[in-house]
């Protein structure tokens, strides 16, 4: 895959696509991380953090009741739980628990996101994260602007989508089209979905929840192996509040027990062929690059058809006007030809003649006028045929 990756590269050079050139450079660079990166992509506000706490135990990642994580939180496995932050400047602030996330990673009163932070890491003991799994809580989408752009950029560096749903509002139309544009057209074919939010329905709205939900997960499967679900019911916060008490019998009432270990099943599974996962995604840049810089091409190849039709047009008009000087030039040579003839010249001197006959002067009219009209005609027979012969080495 180096090798495509190359030329991947140098194709991104010449695209004018900042977000196809930074896809490609992201993507390079995950090839060569060996860890097994899950995120967890929803709208704002779907649980996604409560989500993540729940599956550690702990509450680890910042949560609310508004939008609230500010930037991608990358989880790895740790014997304690610590919190590191680079930014932009270099400099690297690390501390023991999470309170430093308050300050980093979460929204401000406006919303938006610290651009001074470059990353942030927080180290977790956890089973699934010894085996080399990073979990990555990005921001919620159909927020911000940057938010969007910031998961968007994410999810191609990732091996397993865990999309969070909300019960009470099943398969948005954002959603469906985001799980189509930000994930199955670039090559993101491996994504898990969690129902949350089902311990808020009525028992039978559950049913027909539940039901739905199955029937469009079925639709959606991407490259999960046939004999494991791509649909969970976790209810996250009932979860938490469940693994926060060690209420064993509700957090697996909560479904928090049964996703962590089908999670950890699929991890084991999917890991041995990793690179088969992260492939499409470089297949899928690459036809993207090709379409991209083919339009790019057209403007160009259409400029140089034109240019080669003017320039035909071109040399057609002086075939043209080459024919017509050829025209122009016989038939001057036609006029100068009967100029010359020995009838013109009869016709033009004869009475001239017999008038210096008659008057006994025809020895000085023939030195005199009709001489000099001998040499007139033999200098222009002389030009004429000399003329001739340029212009056919002109004309050829």
């Amino acid at each position: 895959m180096n090798a495509i990756c190359e030329r991947i590269l140098y194709a991104s050079e010449l695209t004018d696509s900042d977000e196809l050139r930074s896809d490609a450079e992201a993507v390079c660079e995950y090839l060569g991380n060996p860890a097994f990166r899950i995120a967890v992509f929803a709208p704002f506000n779907h649980g996604k953090s409560t989500l993540l706490n729940a599956l550690l135990g702990n509450r680890a990642l910042p949560i609310a009741l508004r939008p609230t994580t500010g930037t991608a939180i990358v989880v790895k496995y740790g014997k304690n739980i610590k919190t590191c932050v680079r930014t932009n400047d270099g400099a690297e602030v690390c501390e023991n628990g999470t309170d430093i996330l308050k300050k980093f990673a979460v929204l401000d009163g406006d919303r938006c996101m610290r651009e001074d932070v470059v990353s942030v890491e927080v180290s977790c003991p956890h089973s699934l994260l010894a085996k080399g799994v990073e979990l990555i809580d990005l921001p919620g989408t159909d927020d911000m602007e940057a938010q969007n752009h910031l998961v968007y950029s994410q999810l191609i560096t990732v091996d397993l989508v865990v999309q969070v749903l909300d019960a009470r509002k099943l398969f948005t139309l954002g959603e469906v089209s985001k799980l189509q544009d930000w994930l199955m057209n670039r090559g993101i074919t491996t994504s898990i979905f969690v129902l949350n939010f089902m311990n808020l329905l009525e028992i039978e709205d559950c049913k027909e929840v539940a039901s739905r939900a199955r029937s469009l997960a079925g639709e959606l499967r991407g490259d999960l192996p046939n004999n494991m679900s791509n649909l969970y019911r976790v209810d996250a916060l009932p979860a938490l509040r469940a693994r926060m008490k060690g209420d064993v019998a509700a957090a697996n009432q909560s479904g928090i027990l049964l996703f962590e270990s089908n999670l950890d099943r699929i991890v084991d599974n999917l890991s041995p062929g990793i690179e088969y996962i992260r492939l499409p995604r470089l297949l899928a840049i690459r036809e993207q690059l090709k379409q991209n810089l083919l339009a790019q091409a057209q403007p160009l190849e259409t400029e140089v058809q034109n240019a080669d039709r003017d320039r035909q047009a071109a040399i057609e008009r002086l075939r043209g006007g080459v024919e017509q000087v050829k025209n122009a030039f016989k038939a001057s040579m036609m006029n100068l030809g009967n100029w010359l003839s020995v009838s013109a010249l009869l016709d033009r001197y004869k009475s001239e003649a017999a008038k210096a006959l008659e008057d006994e002067s025809f020895r000085n009219w023939e030195t005199g006028v009709f001489q000099q009209a001998l040499l007139e005609r033999q200098g222009a027979s002389q030009f004429g045929n000399e003329y001739f012969c340029l212009v056919e080495q002109l004309t050829r």
